[in-house]
C-alpha cells in the first residue's frame, strides 16, 4: 500500500518540479518559436513526464516505476504514431512543393 507524507523532502521535490514547470514552459515556448519543437511535441511531452517519474522516484521508487510502465504502455503507440503523422504529411508537403514547382 503506499502512503502520502508530507514531509519536507516531499514538500522540497514538488516545489522543484514546480519550478522545473515553469522553466521547461518556457524553453517549450522558445522552441515553439524557433520551429525546433515541429514534429516533436510528442517527446517533448514525454521528457516533462519523465522529468516528473524522477521527482516521484524521489519518493517512492515502486510507485515511479509502476507509474513508468504505466505512462509507457499508454504513450509509446502515441509517440510512435505522431511521429509517423509528421514524416507523412512532411512527405505529402515536400511532394506538393515538387508537383508545383514541375507544373
Amino acid at each position: 500500500m503506499i502512503e502520502i507524507r508530507f514531509d519536507s523532502g516531499a514538500i522540497s521535490v514538488v516545489i522543484a518540479l514546480a519550478l522545473f514547470g515553469v522553466l521547461y514552459n518556457q524553453f517549450v515556448a522558445w522552441a515553439i518559436r524557433k520551429g525546433y519543437a515541429e514534429g516533436y511535441m510528442s517527446l517533448i511531452v514525454a521528457f516533462g513526464v519523465f522529468v516528473t517519474l524522477i521527482g516521484v522516484a524521489m519518493l517512492n521508487i515502486e510507485a515511479a516505476v509502476l507509474a513508468l510502465i504505466a505512462f509507457a504502455a499508454s504513450g509509446t503507440p502515441m509517440i510512435v504514431g505522431s511521429i509517423i503523422r509528421y514524416v507523412r504529411a512532411r512527405e505529402e508537403a515536400r511532394k506538393a512543393i515538387i508537383d508545383d514547382t514541375t507544373a
